[in-house]
């Protein structure tokens, strides 16, 4: 399976990605994802501005992942490891429910940290809410450190932040 830059004409495939994902972390109790975010203007925008990737199945895509240099505003309170490098950032890495647990998600991070490598970065940084425990551990596995946590409007629990180091800075 191939990843690729996602173009507007699969945008209805992308939202049913995301549909699927909040439905499923809806019936866990988990309001990471809500109506409220990630929506419609963002997947645009992360599809018109070429920072979204994804895999396809056929002509649908399964899994997607937004890979840009934007950070929150809540980032720069935290003592980051890669002070002074170019740090990269993925966000949305979302898997649909009936294609999770067959590598995809792997295989999309490691898709992020090669583009990442590729484009200069020293680093790459990601927030994860609390309780997203499946996610936390996937990024633990591949070697991702927490850094500290951030709060976002209209979420029960913080989102830790993690950060991959490629190079020492």
């Amino acid at each position: 399976m191939n990843v690729q830059q996602v173009q507007m004409r699969d945008y209805s495939s992308v939202l049913a990605v995301f549909s699927g994902v909040k439905a499923a972390l809806s019936k866990e109790k988990n309001d990471q994802w809500k109506w409220i975010y990630p929506n419609r203007f963002i997947h645009k925008s992360d599809i018109q501005s070429g920072t979204m990737y994804g895999i396809k199945e056929g002509n649908e895509y399964v899994a997607v992942v937004t890979l840009d240099d934007k950070q929150s505003k809540s980032y720069q309170s935290l003592v980051w490891r890669d002070s002074r490098g170019k740090p990269g950032c993925m966000h949305r890495l979302a898997v649909h429910p009936s294609r999770q647990g067959q590598g995809l998600g792997k295989l999309l991070l490691n898709y992020a940290e090669n583009f990442a490598q590729n484009k200069g970065h020293t680093s790459i940084r990601i927030d994860v809410y609390r309780i997203n425990e499946a996610a936390i551990a996937l990024y633990k596995k591949n070697g991702y450190v927490e850094v500290g946590e951030v709060r976002y409007p209209f979420r029960k629990y913080s989102y830790i932040t993690m950060e991959k180091l490629f190079f020492i800075t």
